[in-house]
C-alpha cells in the first residue's frame, strides 16, 4: 500500500523547519544544502515542493502571516474603544515576544519584494494587505457603530496600513520607538475622527 502525502502540508512543514535559518543566514547566504539538511530531506525533494529558495521563504512568510491575521482578528472583539484597538493592531508586530523574529522574517520578504518584484509577489502583497484592511474595516465599523468615531474614518484603512508598513522599516533604519510614534499618530488622528458629545 502506498503511503498519501499530503503535499501542500509538506510544503509548509519544509518551509517552517527553515524558519531559523532563514533568520540565522539570511536569504542571500541561505543554500538549498541548508534547507534540505535542516528540513531532514534530500536537495531533490526540495525542488519537488519548491522552485527556488524564494519559494521557501514566500511560504514561510505565507505561514507566518495566516498566524499575524489570527492574532489581529482577535482585537475586533475585544471590549475596548476603536483607538485602543487601532493601537494594538499597529503595535503587535512591535511587541516584544514578537519582534525580533517576526520583523526580521519581514525583512527577508520586503529584501525579496524589492529585488524580484515578480507578479506572484505583488499578488501576494495585494491579498495580504486586503486581509489586514478587512480587519482594520471591522474595528473601524464598530467605532462608527458604538458612536466614537465620525463616518469619514473609513477611508483611513489604507492610511493605517502603510503607516504601520513605514514603522516596521523606520523602526529598524531609524531607530524609532515604536510605541511612542504609534501613540503620537493615533493622539493626533483621534483629534480629527473621534465624535465629541
Amino acid at each position: 500500500m502506498s503511503i498519501i502525502v499530503d503535499k501542500e502540508k509538506k510544503r509548509t512543514d519544509i518551509a517552517c523547519a527553515c524558519k531559523d535559518i532563514l533568520l540565522e543566514y539570511g536569504i542571500k547566504n541561505l543554500t538549498i544544502s541548508h534547507i534540505a539538511k535542516t528540513a531532514g530531506i534530500g536537495k531533490g525533494t526540495v525542488y519537488e515542493y519548491f522552485e527556488n529558495k524564494e519559494d521557501i521563504v514566500f511560504e514561510i512568510i505565507s505561514s507566518f502571516i495566516v498566524e499575524h491575521e489570527k492574532e489581529l482578528n482577535k482585537i475586533v472583539g475585544l471590549d475596548i474603544s476603536t483607538k485602543e484597538k487601532f493601537f494594538h493592531f499597529l503595535y503587535h508586530l512591535h511587541m516584544p515576544d514578537n519582534c525580533d523574529q517576526q520583523l526580521n522574517i519581514y525583512r527577508e520578504f520586503i529584501a525579496i519584494s524589492i529585488t524580484t518584484g515578480t507578479q506572484e509577489m505583488i499578488d501576494f502583497n495585494i491579498v495580504c494587505r486586503k486581509r489586514f484592511a478587512h480587519i482594520l474595516q471591522q474595528i473601524t465599523q464598530a467605532g462608527i457603530d458604538k458612536g466614537e468615531i465620525h463616518k469619514e474614518a473609513q477611508g483611513i484603512v489604507s492610511a493605517l496600513i502603510t503607516f504601520e508598513l513605514g514603522l516596521i522599516i523606520d523602526t529598524h533604519t531609524a531607530a524609532r520607538d515604536p510605541k511612542k510614534d504609534i501613540e503620537t499618530f493615533l493622539n493626533s488622528l483621534f483629534i480629527l475622527l473621534e465624535r465629541k458629545g
